[in-house]
């Protein structure tokens, strides 16, 4: 959770030394949450707002000493049990996602006959209280906030789990520029027990970023998800959502059946494909959509680099042709239409683009696009802004060789990167073994955990289990999200490969 507007303070509230106190009841018997109240193990410290199933909190969880965002369910909600179920569902949810671009839930619990939820405090805005402030959104940035909310949803889609209320006040932004998916509280799992938590002809989401599946009532996927983030990132470009109506219903009856003023009309500065992209993403029939969030990721990849980099269409796809699944081929308007659009881009210098495809015949090769900044700290956040920019990271490496803290963090990265590439296992072996030489505990533990999840992927499943083993105790306390995430990937795989072995049916061997 953020704060509900722009107006946020530059540091994250502190807790003082106030004096907690008991909750307090109202005549009726209900919990009223009050500044300092405890709940639990919370301290109540101010409301940051309020929802329709819920007010949220921000509370300082004090066995751990940190800041936390506390969702409370309504109160007049706790004696309907199909809205507990659905609180608790949330959180059951939410709770399984652990992915640098969602919002973290902690704990669910409930005390003194009150419900909670605790997530990860966001301190920043949501993207739509920066769109109102900055107005429509650069390329770069856009894709950059497009990369890590299809990032999320393939995490999501992963699981089972269809948020279904994917809109800008849903995206929340930190002060690090990371976008981050908050309020799984409409998620929806997919198989297994289904709740019937859609009484009172709610369809569970906002009508200005509904799906027309979603309007009619019709059974979701992740392509629902899809078209909402696709009229969310409209919306990022546009600086207005392309349906708008006196009320939810004109507005939810568009989104069956009108067309929105195409994106390129609004911004005609744009990249023709980035508009292509999003016309996929918002197609009325969910078959004409992309297949999946990854699918939407590796797209929005392509473009990044490309923007980034300058290459030409032509030699991106001299040896490869773009995914089957990235751009429309069953219809042939469609298909003529991106042919246009390709063959205009590539005369203009401007292309999509692939790490898959990029031939790199000279390694150490620095993109003129990348400018050499004064100091490695300066080069390594221009790295971090730039959208999987390989070679902003090393330019971090070639310009500033003897500051080696900020070359390491560069190799690291590189390696990450490699890492999220198929194609590129011989340079995440290659960055890993850098990472192993630094030789600190730290390096050696992340460079185990690389190796580990190679080793997976490849299905050398015990050497992936042996290296784990490896790892020292404490190790957790020494990586980031993006490690965490490896890590998780490889025992995963190695999981899914023993359990696999077990249920295979033996040979008979009898004659």
């Amino acid at each position: 959770m953020a704060e509900s507007d722009s107006n946020l303070p530059d540091e994250q509230t502190n807790v003082d030394d106030t004096t907690s106190m008991p909750p307090s009841f109202s005549a009726s018997g209900e919990m009223v949450p009050q500044t300092d109240s405890i709940l639990d193990d919370f301290r109540l410290l101010r409301r940051l707002g309020k929802g329709g199933m819920a007010e949220v909190w921000l509370a300082e969880q004090e066995s751990l000493k940190r800041n936390v965002a506390l969702k409370l369910l309504r109160p007049d909600l706790t004696e309907d049990q199909t809205y507990v179920a659905r609180f608790q569902a949330e959180a059951k949810a939410a709770a399984g996602l652990n992915h640098p671009n969602i919002v973290q839930v902690y704990t669910v619990g409930e005390n003194h006959g009150q419900y909670f939820i605790a997530q990860e405090y966001v301190e920043g805005a949501t993207l739509k209280s920066f769109i109102q402030k900055k107005g429509p959104l650069e390329p770069k940035l856009g894709l950059r906030i497009m990369r890590q909310v299809a990032s999320a949803l393939r995490s999501a889609a992963e699981k089972g789990i269809v948020h279904r209320d994917i809109k800008p006040e849903n995206i929340m932004l930190n002060r690090k520029g990371e976008a981050k998916v908050a309020d799984f509280g409409l998620a929806q799992l997919q198989g297994g027990e289904r709740l019937n938590l859609t009484q009172e002809g709610v369809t569970m989401g906002t009508p200005l970023y509904m799906s027309p599946e979603q309007v009619s009532g019709r059974k979701l996927d992740q392509r629902s998800d899809i078209y909402s983030f696709g009229i969310t990132s409209y919306y990022m470009f546009a600086g207005h959502p392309p349906f708008e109506g006196e009320n939810a219903v004109s507005v939810a009856v568009k989104h069956l059946h009108e067309t929105p003023t195409p994106l390129e009309e609004i911004r005609p500065d744009l990249p023709k494909v980035i508009c292509q992209v999003i016309n996929r993403m918002t197609e009325k029939s969910p078959d004409d959509r992309y297949a999946s969030a990854e699918d939407v990721l590796n797209d929005v990849r392509k473009i990044a680099k490309a923007l980034e980099t300058g290459d030409s269409v032509n030699d991106l796809f001299a040896d490869s042709a773009p995914s089957a699944n990235a751009f429309p081929t069953n219809r042939p308007a469609a298909v003529l239409t991106l042919l246009c659009i390709l063959a205009a881009l590539a005369s203009a210098g401007v292309s999509l683009a692939t790490r898959q495809t990029i031939p790199e015949a000279n390694p150490n090769l620095i993109h003129s696009s990348i400018p050499k900044m004064d100091s490695a700290r300066e080069q390594f956040i221009d790295a971090m802004f730039r959208v999987d920019s390989e070679d902003a990271f090393k330019a971090v490496i070639q310009y500033h060789p003897t500051d080696t803290g900020y070359v390491n963090r560069a190799h690291e990265q590189l390696a990450l990167q490699y890492l999220h590439d198929p194609n590129r296992k011989a340079d995440a072996e290659r960055q890993l073994n850098l990472l192993r030489d630094i030789q600190t505990e730290e390096y050696i533990t992340k460079a185990r955990i690389g190796k580990a999840y190679l080793s997976a992927i490849e299905g050398n499943i015990s050497l992936a289990k042996s290296t784990l083993a490896a790892l020292p105790a404490d190790y957790q306390d020494r990586l980031s999200e993006s490690w965490r995430q490896r890590e998780e990937d490889a025992r995963r795989i190695i999981s899914e490969s023993e359990e696999s072995s077990q249920n295979r049916v033996p040979e008979d061997s009898s004659s």
